[in-house]
């Protein structure tokens, strides 16, 4: 089975739960990504000459991506019925 069949497979509340689950992933990289760059700003103390980052939509949903696989690893260690 690939990844549209089972994509089709699943009902409605399935993919919602998906969605909040990855959705909540990207809130979570979003908190991340912020983080570091206060910690970067804090670093430098606010020079005028530092490099100013900001967060990518790339980074946003590649981190989110991590982050998804990572809360799945651990809901499927802590319950055993997951796909």
């Amino acid at each position: 089975m690939n990844l549209g069949q089972w994509l089709k497979s699943l009902s409605t509340t399935d993919h919602i739960v998906l969605l909040l689950l990855y959705g909540s992933c990207i809130y979570l990289s979003k908190i991340t990504l912020q983080s570091f760059i206060e910690l970067y700003n804090n670093k430098k103390k606010y020079s005028e000459f530092r490099i100013k980052l900001r967060i990518t939509p790339i980074a946003l949903l590649s981190l989110g991506l991590f982050y998804s696989i990572l809360v799945y690893q651990i809901l499927d260690a802590m319950f055993g019925f997951m796909p």
